[in-house]
């Protein structure tokens, strides 16, 4: 295989990645019901077949073989994928006022200030879940299959890596969610209730919605990406609302899909899917570090963390800005030890794991990592190891490269020319950094768990 056919295989990937991602970036944002996959991989059956597998591996091209395997798993599902998606945009399941669609649950939770009606809410994402985790698991399974096929064996090392996640961050996180919970009148497992639907709505964070106000969001995020030298001013943004929307922030490629849920989760949210998109807009997708989009969202919502940045974009007092980022340390971290879970999880599936077993394996595991109680049905909605896997690895470079900016050019270096220039190649080259700097799983996680141990003070 000359390097002329190498390189049209990896333009045939760019092109089959990013039309399936504004396919999926359609059903996202609740334009398609029902997006059309299939034709996608058929219009680009080059980047797709496993003839192009075997060849790329003949020709010592491993790494670009890998892409086009794993989008050939992807095919193999393509199908089951459009089921559950057009079953998604249906889904409906019984809230305290009658029925209610999952994204309008999901939203609602999050606001619902009576504890009986957020349970209710809380029952009705589960049961609206349902309506497409058949389809959800036939599609993961069949994906699995198609990956131990072509040789895609799961790397149990990240398995261990994400465990270590979850070890070193236990005691902070267990202290500090136990504390706000208190607040809240609740109290962990196995003593108290907290719950999914309770965990999601504490961590909100309601309490600040006065200071994490819509109107000034935009241009924070643009404030705080033009200090990183990254431009963002290119990503589409689509922010409007739809019944069918998916609530948070999404990124597809170049593009956004926002429905605001509200106060501190939109401007966590936001700048990680901007960082996101950016990257993606100036990268390739067949070249690309798959944790690089996510090292740079990380790096834009991170940027909260760090009093001087949160201060000037809230008006913040000095007094009080300690409190507000431990809360947003441990909305973070939560997320990040759901992401450990799941991935374990997620790759037990790819291991052969399936039915009851997964089911109960994920809510087990969720529950464990969240410290609440974790509703069963959910397990399909987990089965990506691939993006599990990009975020916790995002989040690691993140903290290493957050860690080396500060030492470089002091806490305020997005005010610093040169963190641009720094952060510069590292995107060009598409990629975090090179292969023997790359940090251990566990690396954000530690950084946010000594952020909450120091009451909100420098990690």
């Amino acid at each position: 295989m000359d390097s002329g056919v190498v390189e049209e295989v990896r333009s045939e990937v760019d092109a089959l990645v990013r039309g399936l991602s504004e396919e999926r970036f359609g059903h996202v944002a609740g334009f398609t019901p029902s997006p059309g996959l299939a034709a996608i991989f058929s219009a680009h059956g080059l980047a797709a077949h496993p003839d192009t597998v075997a060849m790329l591996r003949e020709a010592g091209e491993g790494e670009l073989a890998a892409r086009v395997a794993a989008l050939v798993a992807e095919g193999t599902a393509a199908a089951e994928e459009e089921a559950w998606r057009a079953a998604d945009a249906t889904a409906a399941g019984n809230g305290p006022d009658g029925p209610v669609g999952l994204s309008d649950a999901a939203l609602s939770l999050l606001h619902e200030r009576n504890r009986d009606r957020r349970s209710a809410l809380g029952r009705a994402v589960a049961e609206a879940a349902l309506a497409s985790s058949s389809p959800r698991e036939a599609a993961a399974e069949a994906r699995a299959a198609a990956r131990a096929r072509l040789g895609l064996i799961p790397d149990w090392e990240e398995v261990v890596q994400a465990d270590d996640v979850l070890a070193a961050s236990e005691g902070a996180y267990q202290e500090v969610l136990a504390w706000f919970a208190r607040q809240e009148g609740l109290e962990l497992p196995p003593r108290g209730g907290l719950d999914r639907a309770e965990i999601l709505h504490l961590l909100a964070f309601r309490d600040q919605d006065g200071l994490f106000r819509p109107g000034p969001l935009s241009q924070v995020v643009l404030d705080g990406f033009d200090g990183l030298g990254i431009d963002v001013r290119r990503v589409r943004l689509d922010g409007n609302s739809r019944a069918a929307k998916w609530p948070g922030a999404h990124a597809f490629e170049g593009r956004v899909s926002l429905r605001r849920q509200g106060g501190l989760a939109d401007w966590l949210d936001l700048p990680d899917a901007a960082g996101r998109a950016a990257a993606a807009a100036t990268s390739r997708p067949s070249t690309r570090d798959p944790a690089l989009a996510a090292t740079v969202g990380a790096l834009g919502s991170w940027l909260l963390l760090e009093p001087r940045f949160l201060e000037s974009a809230t008006g913040l007092d000095r007094k009080r800005s300690r409190d507000v980022v431990r809360r947003l340390a441990l909305r973070l971290l939560f997320q990040l030890r759901a992401r450990a879970a799941a991935l374990r999880v997620a790759v037990e599936v790819e291991r052969g794991t399936g039915g009851r077993a997964w089911h109960e394996a994920h809510r087990e595991a969720l529950s464990r990592a969240a410290l609440a109680s974790w509703p069963d049905g959910l397990a399909p909605r987990d089965a990506d190891a691939g993006a599990h896997r990009a975020a916790l690895a995002g989040a690691a470079w993140a903290a290493g490269i957050r860690h080396d900016l500060r030492e470089r050019f002091d806490e305020d270096y997005w005010r610093n020319p040169r963190t641009g220039e720094a952060l510069a190649g590292r995107i060009a080259a598409g990629s975090p950094g090179p292969e023997e700097e790359r940090p251990p799983l566990a690396r954000a996680a530690e950084a946010l768990g000594a952020l909450l141990a120091a009451g909100g003070e420098r990690s």
